[in-house]
């Protein structure tokens, strides 16, 4: 078992620590409440040399300067992606630069109302694409290629002890003579979302065609397969159900079990984000799961509307804890409710209600990058949707950052955006009303997380 980790001792943690307190045994920024429930703020400078984390008690009021270095954690990573485990752990991954080596990634926890660090730094090895939760498990998948054959790349990490990860993990996604590829005609397939549901680990594909020397081909063999040359199964939802086994000597650490196909011309597919790393569609609430697919265009005709609808799977399509088959009398046409708005991801508030943030333009117009700025609350029970208020015009916007606090005891998403004015946390809650709070005096926005003391 332990050949398999890279493990990494205390004292090389100590050379290499690259996450550290500026002042420590200060009270943190804001307020200075050292309550057990604390919101981080995750700021940059301008030419990305720095990250801080500053804590803040209430996110509805007060000024946070990430320049004032009371309490201040600064953790050194030019692309990190932060991540929250059950609002217990907050972890900053630390991903290479093209061609670079990377730096360390780290958790925190709240201990005495204050921000310490959890575990010691690992090294990812390389980029995430999709990442999920099993039990304690951080589970992370990114497509790579290799001798002519595409395959999805598995690591994982104990977030209880967040001291070793395992990168060797792998998936085919191109082997056409058994399930899932077999599925797909001659595209290959990656990671759109990644969840857990009772013993099993959901995973959403993506349909890709494959590319050879650079040009499109949806039949020749090849090293690659990338979403930008789009999929001629847009319409088509593929749903994989695994086991995870951290031990397999074969390290096929996720074991296929079964697939889930739904073949329609309103289905459509979990993409994720658009940003790389994915971490909506597939939403357990209670025994049931939803599955919220952002449809769009097809990237290769730049045609075929597909739109954004939301699938769900309970009842006696569940089998002994297995999901089996779609429901086949549920499903939504989000661009019916949303004014013809595509959905980009989405955020569970509790008691049924999501908060959906949408492409700013309805249509396949506003279908573009860093267009994401219109909010409504969505009622998977009902079926209703609220369009959000309070929120900034969407040209006072300049960027929501991806980062996110989620308190579902409360029913509230807070979310970190730079706006003409200055940055600035908004708290959406479950009745469609956004709120403005604590300003951050931050040049680049890295978005908001919620930690409570266990």
């Amino acid at each position: 078992m332990k050949d398999r980790f890279k493990l990494f001792s205390m004292a090389l943690c100590a050379c290499a620590f690259a996450a550290c307190n500026d002042n420590e045994g200060v009270d943190g920024p804001g307020d200075g409440d050292k309550s057990s429930v604390q919101y981080v703020v995750m700021s940059a400078t301008s030419d990305g040399t720095a990250n801080y984390l500053q804590l803040a008690s209430d996110p509805t009021k007060g000024t946070i300067d990430p320049t004032e270095a009371n309490g201040r954690i600064s953790f050194d990573a030019s692309n990190p992606d932060f991540v929250n485990y059950n609002n217990e752990l907050l972890i900053g991954m630390n991903y290479p630069s093209q061609g670079g080596t990377g730096g360390y990634s780290y958790a925190w926890k709240l201990i005495d109302g204050q921000l310490v660090q959890h575990g010691n730094g690992i090294m990812l090895d390389g980029d995430v694409k999709a990442r999920g939760f099993f039990n304690d498990y951080l589970l992370g998948l990114s497509d790579q290629a290799e001798d002519n054959n595409h395959y999805t790349r598995v690591k994982y990490v104990k977030v209880t002890e967040f001291s070793s990860v395992v990168v060797d993990g792998k998936i085919n996604c191109q082997d056409h003579s058994k399930e899932p590829a077999s599925q797909m005609g001659n595209e290959a397939w990656g990671v759109g979302d990644i969840a857990q549901y009772g013993d099993y680990v959901l995973l959403a594909y993506t349909t890709k065609h494959l590319v050879q020397d650079g040009n499109y081909t949806s039949k020749a063999a090849s090293t690659r397969a990338k979403a930008s040359y789009g999929t001629d199964l847009d319409n088509n939802f593929y749903l994989g159900v695994y086991k995870f086994d951290p031990t397999d000597a074969d390290k096929e650490y996720l074991k296929y079990q079964s697939m889930i196909v739904r073949k329609s011309e309103e289905a459509g597919q979990i993409k994720g984000n658009s940003r790389s790393r994915t971490e909506t569609g597939i939403e357990v609430v209670g025994d049931k799961i939803y599955l919220f697919c952002q449809g769009g265009k097809n990237f290769q005709t730049n045609s075929l509307r597909v739109p954004s609808a939301v699938l769900r799977i309970s009842g006696s399509n569940i089998q002994s804890g297995k999901p089996v088959d779609i429901d086949s009398d549920y499903y939504v046409d989000l661009n019916d409710k949303t004014g013809d708005r595509y959905l980009w991801r989405c955020y569970y508030l509790g008691d049924n209600k999501f908060c959906l943030q949408l492409f700013t333009n309805p249509g396949m117009d506003g279908y573009t990058e860093g267009t994401h700025k219109t909010f409504g609350i969505f009622d998977v029970e009902t079926q209703n949707y609220t369009p959000v208020t309070g929120m900034p015009e969407a040209g006072d916007i300049n960027d929501i950052a991806l980062a996110y606090a989620s308190d579902t005891d409360k029913g509230t998403v807070t979310f970190e955006l730079m706006t003409t004015s200055g940055a600035v946390l908004y708290t959406i809650n479950r009745n469609g009303v956004a709120t403005p709070g604590t300003k951050v005096e931050a040049e680049v926005i890295k978005g908001a997380s919620l930690l409570k003391q266990k």
